[in-house]
């Protein structure tokens, strides 16, 4: 990595040495944790240093990061002692690029999608602290026609000391009202047996005439299992379409979305619903799921408007289903802003248990919230309420329904370049269990310092709870303790 880094600065500084205007901005964040848990180091710090270069159609750019330790940003780890492995110090980030009219080319770390992302898309993903970015070479061409290629690697999550390979092509048409894409895309993954290699072509359209605009992909994808001859070959296919059409003040759509042994590492699905649910916790997207979505909204008057969004999904066998429902009505004026949402997420199925049996289970959240805003004194405060139910099966005491309630309350406050928030909630298995439930409270505080740093300190707790996003669900840890983040720009 240091011979690499060496390589780069020379190769910069020798494209730069004859530079009349250099661009030159970047980013630091700093963070301070002090966590009240039972860990041998409750209080620890991270930083993230930034900077990009750009000269005459030459760029270059690196993120460096220390973390005294690494924790996941579930805050869920607990260190009984901390060792060197824990600590994480270098370069994230590295990349040089030269552009010159339409043409492109980058090598590095790649940030990069191809269509909606279904079939490919290169990204870091902070909330669930993955990295799917993949380090290597990129080509565009932007004129007549639109070409982008990539090849790169990325750490296999099977084997550290091998690469997971991607590597493809993306080429659309640009019309006078419409555009059509097509392309592939390799896939070749370290497993237990060896390598898999995947190859998945596609094609997308997408048409925008007046008031009405309507998109598809369409992709297929062949799975080689080349480790173990034992293993069939496996073929997986996509769908996905949407489409709407504004009447005056009035807009209303729909989307459709079909996944067949589509699901695999470097790509981002379109789930087709409002809040962005799998069809299955317990499983991820694109494997086995059928669903479409509709929504209206309507602006009534200069200060009313009303969305509406509803959707399902199923699997093949009709052994999964959901269903997802969102509504809200807004009003706007000049002294009050109020709004009134109503979220509606059910899920039901059965899953293989043991002995071959089936498992069924159901799960419900419903979660209205309640918006406010007005002035304070000529300061803008704005008041946020929910109170989520949430109900389920348990078929670990013969499929009785247990449920609880999560009430939250959040205040806003801007007063000049000091913004704050308060926020307080609970989980209550029941109206006569107020007393001995237990309560979260936390109070962030955000100070603009000059104009080019920002100050963002919080303090409390906050709870955990279910994340949905990017095709998967995952269970956040609750924290409790103090954080304090500096930001710099440059």
């Amino acid at each position: 990595m240091r011979q690499i880094l060496v390589i780069w600065l020379l190769l910069c500084a020798g494209l730069l040495l004859a530079q009349t205007t250099l661009q030159v901005n970047g980013l630091n964040e700093a963070q301070l944790v002090y966590r009240d848990v039972p860990d041998s180091l409750r209080m620890y710090f991270k930083d993230s240093f930034s900077f990009n270069l750009a000269y005459r159609g030459f760029g270059f750019g690196m993120k460096f990061i220390s973390e005294l330790p690494k924790y996941r940003s579930s805050q869920s780890d607990l260190l009984d002692e901390l060792e060197a492995k824990d600590l994480k110090v270098g370069f994230d980030e590295l990349y040089v690029s030269y552009e010159k009219g339409p043409w492109m080319v980058k090598s590095g770390t790649l940030y990069e999608t191809f269509g909606s992302g279904m079939v490919f898309r290169s990204y870091e993903d902070k909330e669930f602290d993955q990295d799917h970015r993949i380090k290597g070479f990129q080509f565009k061409y932007d004129d007549l026609f639109r070409l982008k290629a990539i090849y790169g690697g990325i750490s296999s999550p099977n084997d550290a000391n091998a690469l997971d390979l991607s590597y493809g092509v993306d080429i659309e048409y640009p019309g006078s009202f419409y555009k059509v894409a097509a392309g592939a895309v390799g896939f070749r993954n370290k497993t237990a047996f060896g390598y898999d290699q995947s190859d998945v072509f596609f094609a997308r359209l997408g048409i925008n005439y007046s008031s009405f605009s309507f998109w598809s992909e369409a992709a297929m994808r062949e799975l080689y299992h080349r480790g173990s001859p034992a293993l069939k070959p496996v073929s997986g296919k996509a769908f996905i379409a949407g489409a709407d059409y504004s009447l005056g003040p009035v807009l209303v759509g729909a989307a459709f979305k079909n996944y067949d042994q589509f699901q695999y590492r470097q790509q981002d699905v379109f789930l087709a619903n409002y809040h962005g649910e799998t069809l299955a916790d317990s499983q991820a997207s694109a494997l086995d799921e059928q669903g479409v979505q509709g929504w209206i909204g309507w602006d009534i008057s200069d200060n009313w408007n009303v969305e509406a969004n509803y959707a399902e999904a199923w699997s093949s066998d009709d052994l999964r289903k959901m269903n997802d429902l969102f509504g809200a009505l807004e009003y706007s004026g000049d002294a009050l802003s109020a709004g009134f949402e109503w979220s509606h997420i059910e899920k039901t199925g059965s899953e293989p248990g043991a002995m071959g049996q089936l498992n069924h289970y159901w799960q419900k959240e419903v979660t209205p919230a309640l918006n406010l805003g007005f002035d304070v004194c000529s300061k803008p405060l704005s008041l946020k309420t929910e109170f989520k139910l949430v109900e389920k099966e348990n078929i670990n005491t013969g499929y009785d329904t247990v449920s609880h309630y999560e009430p939250r309350i959040q205040a806003d406050i801007a007063l000049g370049k000091v913004s704050l928030s308060a926020a307080t909630g609970s989980k209550w298995e029941g109206f006569d269990s107020l007393i001995d439930s237990r309560y979260w409270a936390n109070m962030e505080a955000k100070i603009g310092l000059f104009d080019h740093s920002e100050l963002l300190v919080f303090a409390g707790s906050e709870a955990g709870g279910k994340v949905c996003r990017n095709g998967m669900c995952r269970f956040v840890a609750p924290f409790s303790g103090l954080r304090v983040e500096l930001s710099t720009r440059f």
